[in-house]
């Protein structure tokens, strides 16, 4: 089962961490005293992991790039098919000259292929019927065929054999970038888990600071905040961010 961010969406949890440490700075000195570890570079730590989330590609930047991909690489063989069906055409003609019957010629299986969409099997049975071009090119030539409408054959598909290398290739970098991802989220969740457990422990003796660091009174808060997912102020300094939310101060 996968990592859960309490009811947070992913997206969500910069501006968690957002709160949560404006809420740490407030309450630093008690932090400090029930553990070292919340001394020195801590906020620095936590601040930089919120940037590095901030400043992530998202998968959905990937999924229209590949959406894109596929469009293309569909056009590809779909424009196959019209030379295809001009090769049947001679192979029907040329009848008896051809050492094959012109319906074993291949055409009827590549375009079955292309419905498909099944690119590497496209691309398997075009060279069928380029061999069978080339043991008929005579015969074929003799209808009208010009190695020029070979060519443009081989052309094509080799143009979708390399479009589907490139749209598999964005698959696998999405998927590596989704584990990824998943890895920094889960880092910066522990931090955000860690300082709202602490500090609702901390803040026992003041309720309303205690459900300040609860996740069901920050998820409100949160929903009415609109993050900052501009990557190109990722370096800007965490405190401006935390100006867009107000929790009580010190009384």
């Amino acid at each position: 089962m996968g990592v859960s961010f309490y009811k947070f969406r992913q997206e969500e949890l910069p501006v968690v961490g957002e709160l949560l440490l404006q809420m740490f700075v407030r309450d630093r000195s008690a932090f400090e005293k029930f553990s070292p570890e919340y001394k020195g570079e801590f906020l620095m730590i936590v601040e930089n992991q919120i940037q590095k989330v901030l400043g992530m590609t998202q998968a959905a930047t990937l999924r229209a790039e590949i959406k894109k991909k596929t469009a293309d690489l569909y056009n590809c063989v779909d424009e196959i098919i019209p030379i295809l069906d001009l090769i049947a055409a001679y192979a029907k003609r040329a009848g008896t000259s051809l050492s094959i019957k012109a319906s074993d010629f291949g055409v009827m299986q590549a375009k079955k292929e292309i419905r498909k969409r099944n690119i590497e099997g496209v691309c398997t049975k075009v060279k069928v019927v380029e061999q069978n071009i080339a043991n008929n090119l005579s015969a074929l030539k003799e209808r009208g065929y010009t190695e020029e409408l070979g060519a443009e054959l081989i052309e094509m598909t080799q143009k979708a054999y390399k479009l589907n290398l490139i749209q598999e290739e964005k698959i696998r970098e999405k998927k590596q970038l989704v584990v990824d991802n998943m890895t920094e989220y889960t880092l910066l969740w522990c931090f955000l888990k860690d300082l709202s457990e602490t500090g609702r422990l901390l803040m026992k003796a003041d309720q309303q600071k205690c459900d300040g660091y609860k996740f069901s009174h920050i998820i409100k808060q949160v929903r009415k905040t609109k993050p900052n997912t501009d990557n190109t102020n990722k370096g800007d300094n965490i405190k401006e961010k935390l100006n867009q939310v107000v929790v009580p101060e010190e009384v």
